[in-house]
């Protein structure tokens, strides 16, 4: 008996002209996800994707569909000829073991027709079916309830195979990785960085990461705590890269020649500077950061300008308008908040001034930045920097 997963997208067959270029991107990174999982076919008929396996590797192909952004949901199913008769065994099969002695269970039957020469109509389909099950397990509570029905057994009828399934898996939705281009973010040991990074990939990019250490006053664990949280995220993608910038001799060189009200926003300031530089010699055409508007002192109206102010490009800020509860749910679901709240000091938070300042002046940054050598120390990071590769890291 053949398995068969059928594959749904949603958002990108709303793309006219642009929808095969979307739906071979999301083909491709399918094939990329099954990589060493024994996959016997995998092919694109208008509207759906189907995936033909053996049995035991429907398990593990479930678990990494999960996973690709794109895919509106996902059934795992079998291919049968088009009989009726053997349509409403498996439909038996699977509703007798949930049938309960003296309560009531609904069930219907849903049939899509992609081959319009079949000789009945979708209708007639379902009450061809549903009226064999029925007969063969009256007298156990078993009713038709077309609206809201506890099982649906659907049925997809195709010029060249039919396939039968009863449970729909919602997927991530959104685009296809790599439809959108590449972005690089900034990636903190933080909860909100890793969030941002994951809406980004379900907007269709893919997303490089960078981060900022202090090796010298923070030791190794901020980057050992990054490096896991960029490998959880790379899962959703992959091919992603991890830029790792050294930082401690611009913030000593901002703690020892500026305001201290200054610090934080110089120090992303210079973030930002970095990020750009890095993005653009590895054709990044945006960054994305995981700022929320308000939640810290570097975060105001005020702040967020003057820190915008030092880069030409994009600037992506997906949770700007999310609250803190929302990111953390999110953070849960993707499988990061857990490494997220490890304990473990970011490179901002050193030598924090006790009245960090809340709306900062840009001539007064300005008139910091003067003080200290930033453009030699920018290049000098650059020249120092590490770059991890995610996929041959895990």
């Amino acid at each position: 008996m053949t398995k068969v997963i059928v594959v749904r997208y949603d958002e990108i067959g709303l793309k006219g002209k642009n929808r095969d270029f979307f739906v071979n991107c999301l083909v491709e990174n399918i094939k990329r996800k099954f990589a060493g999982l024994e996959v016997t076919r995998l092919r694109a008929p208008r509207g759906r994707i189907f995936v033909d396996l053996p049995a035991p590797m429907v398990e593990a192909c479930c678990a990494r569909l999960r996973e690709v952004p794109g895919i509106a949901s996902f059934s795992a199913g079998v291919a049968l000829e088009p009989d009726f008769d053997r349509i409403a065994e498996w439909g038996i099969r699977w509703i007798d073991p949930l049938l309960t002695p003296g309560e009531t269970f609904t069930f219907c039957v849903r049939t899509q027709r992609s081959d319009k020469t079949f000789h009945k109509i979708s209708t007639e389909c379902d009450f061809e079916i549903g009226s064999r099950i029925m007969k063969r397990l009256s007298g156990k509570g078993l009713k038709v309830d077309i609206k809201r029905a506890q099982f649906v057994l659907e049925v997809e009828i195709g010029p060249k195979q039919t396939v039968v399934f009863h449970h729909r898996v919602p997927g991530l939705r959104g685009l296809p990785v790599g439809s959108s281009g590449e972005v690089l973010s900034l990636l903190s040991g933080g909860i909100d960085s890793p969030v941002a990074s994951y809406l980004m990939m379900r907007r269709g990019c893919r997303v490089h990461f960078i981060f900022f250490e202090n090796r010298e006053f923070l030791g190794r664990g901020g980057y050992d705590k990054v490096l896991r949280l960029a490998g959880i995220l790379n899962r959703f993608q992959g091919r992603g890269r991890l830029y790792v910038i050294p930082f401690g001799a611009i913030q000593l060189a901002i703690r020892d020649r500026c305001r201290p009200a200054h610090r934080v926003v110089l120090y992303r300031r210079m973030m930002y500077r970095i990020a750009q530089a890095v993005a653009r010699q590895n054709a990044c055409h945006a960054l994305v950061t995981g700022e929320s508007l308000g939640q810290v002192a570097s975060q105001t109206l005020e702040n967020l300008e003057a820190v915008s102010r030092v880069v030409s490009g994009n600037v992506f800020r997906p949770l700007i308008g999310m609250d803190k509860n929302e990111i953390i749910d999110r953070a849960k679901k993707i499988g990061t908040y857990d490494i997220s709240i490890e304990a473990h000091a970011d490179c901002c938070s050193i030598f924090m001034p006790p009245n960090p300042a809340t709306r900062s002046r840009i001539p007064n940054l300005e008139s910091d930045e003067a003080g200290f050598p930033g453009q030699s120390l920018m290049q000098e990071a650059i020249r120092k920097m590490e770059t991890v590769e995610l996929d041959e890291s895990r």
